[in-house]
């Protein structure tokens, strides 16, 4: 099963309460921190590739053409200020947005089939070997 970037954190906010913008959601915090490699606060370009190298594909690595080209997106979409650094409050905002945009109807709640409309425009629809 292949498994965007942080893909359960936009989700898993739908349901969060609104937070103000300082305070991180604890989800995002702990998505954060296990991608923030050398502990100093910010991710780099090199983090956010190796976080996308190491995730995988139903029961094979992702091909690194793919990896590249989704680290490349997600961090430059995240970087908002482009300092070269994405920081817990740009990650928070820009899985607000994807959850908000994922939610097609805008109920708050992001559904199986709006979660399957979101996997297919970025890598296209399942077929029955898994993909």
């Amino acid at each position: 099963m292949f498994r965007p970037l942080f893909a359960a954190v936009p989700l898993l906010m739908l349901a969060t309460p609104a937070l103000a913008a300082d305070k991180i959601d604890p989800k995002i915090r702990a998505e954060f921190d296990k991608t923030d490699a050398n502990k100093d606060g910010v991710l780099t370009r090199a983090e956010i590739d190796a976080r996308v190298a190491r995730m995988d594909v139903g029961k094979a690595k992702m091909p690194p053409g793919k990896a590249a080209q989704i680290s490349g997106a997600w961090f430059n979409t995240a970087d908002a200020n482009h300092d070269g650094k994405v920081t817990p409050n740009e990650m928070q905002g820009l899985f607000r947005a994807l959850a908000s945009r994922y939610d097609t109807n805008h109920d708050g709640v992001v559904s199986l089939d709006e979660r399957a409309a979101a996997r297919a425009a970025v890598i296209g629809p399942k077929t029955p070997q898994g993909r």
